[in-house]
């Protein structure tokens, strides 16, 4: 009577393993980083890049980079360089924003070599740290939800 009981033990020990174990061998969902949203992320020394996208008019010749950055460390300047165009940012500790609505835009010309959703290129480098290349999309702001993002005359 024991080796039946036994086997009952496992055989129900064998069921909830399968019937709830499979998490086991399958990677857990919300620890993988990814972006939520249209734009791109990466990291140069303390400071953190978070959804960089570039977002022009259909028939403009400009391109506003709208970015978070966030900075663990003291407050730094990054270079942005896309293409030949470079723009020196500051950046404070906690969190700094660019290219939204109410926020100082960042402008780079738009060549027109690229179509609206291709990526370009897009170097960001805090003070002596090692560049994060990075393939930022170009949004048009005819896209719902990126209208007030478009460049605008300062």
């Amino acid at each position: 009577m024991q080796p039946r009981l036994a086997a009952a033990a496992v055989a129900a020990v064998v069921v909830a393993i399968a019937a709830t174990g499979c998490n086991i061998l399958t990677p857990q969902a919300t620890t993988i980083d990814y972006d939520a949203s249209d734009g791109v992320s990466g990291s140069t020394g303390t400071v953190e890049i978070h959804n960089a996208m570039l977002i022009g008019e259909p028939d403009g010749d400009a391109l506003n980079l709208a970015v978070t950055f966030t900075n663990e460390g003291e407050a730094t300047v990054v270079e942005v360089r896309v293409d030949d165009e470079a723009q020196q940012v500051r950046v404070s500790e906690g969190v700094t924003t660019f290219g939204f609505p109410d926020e100082e835009q960042l402008i780079f010309p738009q060549t027109g070599e690229l179509p609206f959703g291709s990526l370009r290129n897009v170097s960001f480098q805090a003070d002596g740290a090692q560049p994060a290349g990075l393939g930022v999309p170009m949004i048009s702001s005819e896209a719902l939800g990126y209208e007030t993002l478009a460049p605008t005359a300062e």
